[in-house]
């Protein structure tokens, strides 16, 4: 194992990275080609791909959830990052037939198929844990608690990938709250304060870890290169946390407005999820603000990233303060805002 792991070392490697088109998945792919990869971007044959538009990885198609296309997606490759996953479905079901059983198929894919792989890298999330207690940062060691259909079926992904842990090299990576340029899910509170309303939702003081996608990139970089053990998780964020009042204070001076404070009690929040959810429901829809998700969200969630410093070598480099400009400046060029 030793001089295949050398022989790689002496020619380009390629790697695949799963669900490539994506908002993480396609900086991912921008990363790894700026380390000198050959990169695989892992895609659906439906997929929208204009993220990559101006980059060149070589393309494969397949679906997690379906075993035979997993065949030749993983053929030939030297790494693999299962970036594929859903954060919304109109069901539990689904979530687990793609964040666990889907994770399943690939692992076995690559069992059956490429076994001298040499490092699989599952991203998964820090919802897996559950909320903190506050003075109390998470630790990778503690016992998960998660408290979404979501967080339990990435909860559940992770264990299908350990499961293959003494015959494959598995990293676990947890990235805390993920944001930056393409990103349509925060994007919504990044729209909010440019409109000039500052939202103060819920428990105002509570504290959450941002990460940078770009950082996120490179931490996962990183842990393709390094020699750690198999099955080791690690949280990946800036080391600060933030409340979300100094959040929505950084997020005024990023995009140059003030606006008007907006005050949504925590009950009132979860009365506004519960219309949400009912309402998508019924327009058969998948609603992104459930009940569920109000538990997540309006909760502390620190984390020690420790054990990514000392492992790993990875620190956040890019500020929430930075990333909201840098964040802020992409929307306005691709006219998501003006």
């Amino acid at each position: 194992m030793i001089r295949y792991i050398e022989a790689m070392t002496r020619r380009q490697q390629t790697v695949l990275i799963t669900g490539a088109n994506g908002f993480v998945g396609s900086r991912l792919v921008r990363r790894f080609s700026a380390d000198g990869y050959h990169v695989v971007a892992g895609v659906r044959q439906s997929a929208d791909c204009s993220l990559l538009a101006d980059l060149k990885p070589e393309f494969r198609y397949g679906d997690v959830t379906d075993p035979e296309s997993l065949v030749a997606m993983v053929g030939g490759v030297d790494l693999v990052v299962h970036n594929a996953g859903l954060v919304k479905a109109k069901s539990r079901e689904r979530f687990f037939e793609v964040n666990e059983t889907g994770t399943w198929n690939l692992c076995e894919a690559v069992a059956q198929h490429n076994p001298e792989l040499i490092r699989i890298i599952h991203i998964s999330s820090v919802a897996v844990m559950g909320p903190s207690t506050a003075g109390q940062p998470l630790r990778e060691s503690d016992t998960p608690a998660p408290v979404t259909d979501y967080a339990e079926s990435k909860l559940a992904g992770e264990k299908a990938a350990l499961s293959y842990a003494d015959r494959l090299p598995v990293t676990i990576i947890r990235p805390h709250a993920v944001y930056g340029p393409g990103d349509k899910e925060i994007f919504t509170l990044f729209r909010t304060v440019n409109n000039r309303i500052r939202p103060y939702v819920g428990d105002v003081n509570r504290r959450i870890h941002m990460i940078h996608v770009d950082d996120l990139s490179r931490a996962v970089s990183l842990a393709a290169r390094a020699q750690t053990e198999s099955g080791t998780a690690y949280f990946i964020a800036e080391a600060q946390s933030y409340t979300l009042r100094e959040m929505i204070e950084i997020l005024c001076a990023a995009a140059g407005r003030r606006g008007i404070p907006l005050y949504v009690p925590s009950p009132v929040f979860r009365a506004v999820a519960a219309i949400s959810e009912f309402t998508f429901k019924l327009a058969g829809a998948t609603p992104m603000l459930t009940r569920n998700k109000v538990r997540e969200l309006d909760a502390t969630w620190e984390i020690d990233v420790s054990r990514a410093r000392t492992q790993l070598g990875f620190e956040a480099a890019i500020s929430f303060a930075e990333g909201a400009r840098d964040t802020y400046d992409w929307y306005r060029r691709k006219g998501w805002l003006s």
